[in-house]
């Protein structure tokens, strides 16, 4: 327990680059009482409405809410959702001068109707430019990659599809990665596994590795087979895939084996899964950054997103809700009471 603790207490002192697709998530709630005359769709009388900062954006909150400092590079458009995204990168404590800008672009913003009776979305509406980006724009891009890296101990890229991560900026990050010997950290969401060939750790969901090995999911000996594959092909130092119900599988490559650790769920109820993937990201890469081995960091991932699931809405998980969860599960958690030698040495004894 001390080690976490520890390990907790040394985020304030850790840096991390976010790279990735900046979003705008907003919510309009209200009452669905009658059907519209002029088509057979429900109408939604719309009571309330919020937003908060959405894919590479939620990374940075939940990064921040674990008090760790963060620099983010993106590319926003000249917009009024643009300017939503830096206003609520700000209210962060986030600088926003790693943003591009591009007038010719549209932020991308996601606008989900929600019914309150049910708690269920009546549909989404989308205003994005996922085209990627190109010439200049690629090249302001980079170079503010190469400044913000300079003081990060861990480069992570969160990958929307949404125009960022072209295979030039992938490229550029995962050079500076092994020039500064400073481990990136990547959230797949193509499907050319090629374009993460470079990256230190890979961290997709089952449908992500099925998309990158070209196969379908198919039980046990499928991930055996996928991630060794994967690991291979891309010299990967490790995989970190998120399987839902059943926790986590980390593969760390050894020598000429592969190393695999299985870690259960810890989520006691599930109300909502929206943005977990985030939030264990985040962790994960906190974990790395302040010096834990990667089975330590990736079981502070799976804690992390097994508080947030219990949360309803694109939640955040804090370092509290993370020592309570330890102190409510000690005696149940082996690993808890039993870390390993790589677990107290990151995080002192």
């Amino acid at each position: 327990m001390i080690w976490t603790e520890a390990c907790l207490e040394r985020f304030e002192k850790c840096r991390v680059l976010v790279v990735g697709d900046l979003m705008l998530d907003e919510y309009r709630r209200g009452h669905v009482e009658r059907i519209s005359p002029e088509a057979p769709v429900p109408i939604l009388s719309v009571v309330a409405r919020d937003a908060t900062l959405g894919g590479a954006g939620n990374v940075v909150k939940n990064l921040r809410s674990l008090n760790v400092g963060v620099a983010v590079v993106g590319i926003l458009g000249d917009d009024d959702t643009g300017g939503q995204i830096l206003k609520g990168l700000t209210a962060l404590g986030v600088s926003g001068n790693g943003v591009v800008k591009d007038a010719r672009r549209v932020s991308t913003r996601k606008v989900r109707f929600v019914s309150m009776e049910h708690g269920q979305q009546v549909f989404r509406a989308d205003e994005e430019t996922a085209e990627e980006v190109s010439g200049e724009i690629e090249e302001k891009i980079i170079r503010q990659v190469h400044e913000k890296s300079a003081s990060a101990q861990v480069i992570l890229c969160s990958d929307y599809l949404k125009g960022v991560l072209t295979a030039n900026v992938l490229k550029a990050v995962f050079k500076m990665g092994r020039e500064r010997k400073v481990p990136v950290i990547v959230a797949p969401k193509d499907r050319e596994a090629k374009k993460y060939d470079g990256a230190s750790i890979l961290m997709p969901n089952l449908r992500e590795l099925s998309r990158l090995v070209g196969t379908p999911m198919d039980g046990d000996a499928w991930l055996m087979s996928s991630a060794r594959d994967l690991t291979r092909t891309l010299g990967l130092e490790a995989l970190l895939v998120t399987r839902g119900g059943e926790g986590m599988s980390l593969f760390e490559s050894e020598e000429s084996a592969l190393r695999r650790t299985d870690i259960p769920t810890v989520a006691r109820k599930i109300y909502d899964v929206t943005g977990a993937g985030d939030t264990a990201l985040a962790a994960f890469s906190a974990g790395i950054a302040a010096g834990a081995s990667r089975e330590a960091a990736a079981h502070l991932a799976n804690i992390a997103a097994g508080v947030v699931v219990g949360k309803r809405g694109t939640a955040i998980v804090t370092k509290d809700e993370i020592l309570e969860h330890l102190e409510e599960h000690t005696a149940q958690d082996q690993w808890t009471q039993d870390a390993p030698q790589a677990l107290r040495s990151a995080g002192g004894e």
